[in-house]
């Protein structure tokens, strides 16, 4: 059996904002546990975020809605048992017009087929922790974590 994991944040940002924070290799690792993306959003193009010399995550883009919609491949690379699992999809979904509030972007992550289990529970809490800190880093100008 499959899980299908989704995070949603309201951000105090437009959609541009948070899709620049998402793309940005130079923003992401201040929220990205250190991750620096390197992301053409182009769909059929390979992408991959790196730390340390060496690569976290790596994949393909599926699908780009510039500003709106983000969808990825995803393989994991930081830990063996990560490094296991089977290629997954993570989906990206910016909103402001499901907002009552002018200037807040409703941010959803969508990371479909992976493995029901403790792993699919810690990289919904992963998701959970990285985009609390887009979301910290794009209100305030501050990372969540120093």
């Amino acid at each position: 059996m499959t899980s299908i994991r989704i995070v949603r944040f309201a951000v105090r940002a437009t959609p541009e904002e948070v899709w620049r924070a998402l793309l940005d290799g130079a923003v992401t690792p201040q929220y990205y546990v250190g991750f620096e993306a390197h992301i053409d959003p182009a769909p059929g193009t390979p992408y991959r975020y790196t730390a340390g010399g060496g690569d976290m995550i790596t994949g393909q883009v599926r699908e780009v809605v510039p500003g709106r919609r983000l969808v990825t491949t995803f393989n994991g690379h930081w830990a063996p048992e990560v490094d296991a699992l089977p290629e997954s999809l993570v989906t990206f979904d910016l909103s402001d017009a499901l907002m009552p509030i002018p200037g807040v972007t409703l941010l959803t992550c969508r990371h479909e087929n992976l493995p029901d289990g403790p792993l699919a529970e810690h990289l919904e809490l992963g998701w959970v922790s990285i985009l609390s800190g887009l979301k910290t880093l794009l209100e305030t100008g501050t990372p969540l974590a120093a």
